[in-house]
């Protein structure tokens, strides 16, 4: 209690977050492009599989969507540990960059077609992520400083 009488709640600190910045930040690399890597080996793996399986999986045949399973696996074992020192609102900021990612590897990978209107919106994705790292980037220096 206060000396006015009012209830003084307090969070405890969160922990320093162990080992540096770039290794946290490259671990959140490594979970959007993994993310983005297992998208477009689904993708590939998704039509080896009957055409008229009901719920698609005659696709767990195929070596592609057992690499792609796997790779969302390693992108969640890397997210978790970059969420345990990165606030999640930049972590999932930053996490969009997978919505540049993913059209570009399915245009460069699998030929597919991207139109002008579908480039502008990866183009303003890509924008978004930008603007928003530089802040997020801030507020997560002021937070370690009060820590």
């Amino acid at each position: 209690m206060t000396p006015d009488g009012e209830a003084h709640i307090t969070t405890p600190a969160r922990p320093h977050p162990s080992g540096s910045v770039a290794r946290n930040y490259a671990e959140l690399a490594l979970s959007c492009i993994a993310a983005a890597a297992a998208q477009l080996l689904l993708k590939r793996g998704a039509g080896d599989g009957a055409q008229d399986s009901w719920l698609g999986f005659s696709a767990l045949h195929s070596g592609w969507v057992w690499l792609g399973i796997i790779a969302l696996i390693a992108s969640l074992v890397w997210w978790l540990s970059a969420l345990r020192s990165i606030p999640l609102g930049v972590a999932s900021n930053l996490s969009g960059v997978i919505h540049v990612l993913v059209p570009l590897g399915c245009w460069l990978l699998l030929g597919e077609t991207i139109s002008a209107r579908r480039c502008i919106g990866i183009a303003l994705v890509a924008a978004g992520v930008v603007v928003s790292a530089k802040p997020a980037g801030v507020a997560e220096a002021n937070v370690e400083e009060k820590l």
